[in-house]
């Protein structure tokens, strides 16, 4: 069964809070853009390396945020909760009647 799966970078919060400097609203989107490929990169690199892209149906394409959504099976969602660089959870289907 197919489900659909968010998969976000771990926060590491032992670095302690600094205030961003100011950037213009381009700066600040463009820098997000690349942070986002670079994450997905990551974790179809992860998927390739571990021989889970047979159980991956579809993979969300960059946007502004480091995040990752699969249309997946449940194994893949598993196997991606155990890696300490990832936060990974099932989305809430909504299964609409019409």
């Amino acid at each position: 069964m197919w489900i659909e799966a968010i998969i976000m970078p771990r926060e590491n919060d032992s670095r302690p809070y600094r205030p961003a400097p100011r950037r213009d609203r381009r700066a600040v989107y463009q820098a997000g853009r690349e942070e986002s490929l670079e994450f997905r990169t990551t974790v179809l690199n992860y998927l390739q390396a571990n021989q889970l892209m047979h159980a991956v149906k579809w993979v969300s394409e960059p946007g502004s945020l480091p995040m990752v959504t699969l249309r997946c099976h449940q194994q893949v969602l598993e196997r991606l909760r155990k890696v300490p660089e990832f936060e990974a959870g099932q989305s809430l289907s909504l299964e609409l009647q019409s």
